[in-house]
């Protein structure tokens, strides 16, 4: 990686957090590197206190990068409910290997009205191949099992 022109496109509050972004920087084919000052792993609080653990990557890369950050939460919508953990997982799995980002997230209003309790989610522009994928009928239409 070329060290002499990189810049921060996004600071967050936890390792965790960082090395996800550097994933998904990475399987967007952009090269990323975490940068954070912890007194070398001991001093944790400084890196939260200050500001934070920065990514870095490619000044050429930058406008990608900051894309493939970008908050997905208010483009997602739900592309079909399971009642088990496993099941969404599955599901996800194989959006994933159709090249479809997808999410999963509790629905605890579904658990309380007996349908399912956990959903898997898309950008709204993935939603109908999603929903090939899966072999669901649009939403609206009904299904007989």
């Amino acid at each position: 990686m070329d060290h002499s022109k990189l810049v921060s496109v996004q600071a967050f509050g936890s390792q965790a957090e960082a090395d996800l972004a550097k994933s998904m920087l990475e399987s967007a084919g952009i090269d990323a590197m975490i940068q954070a000052d912890r007194a070398g792993g001991m001093r944790d609080h400084l890196a939260w206190s200050g500001f934070g653990f920065k990514v870095l990557v490619r000044e050429e890369d930058a406008a990608i990068a900051h894309e493939v950050l970008k908050s997905p939460e208010a483009e997602l919508v739900p592309v079909q409910a399971f009642g088990t953990q496993a099941e969404a997982d599955l599901a996800q799995g194989a959006l994933l290997d159709a090249g479809i980002v997808a999410t999963i997230q509790a629905d605890p209003a579904g658990s309380l009205l007996g349908l399912g309790r956990v959903r898997v989610l898309v950008r709204e522009e993935d939603a109908a191949t999603a929903r090939e994928v899966l072999n669901l009928k649009p939403p609206g239409k009904p299904t007989y099992r």
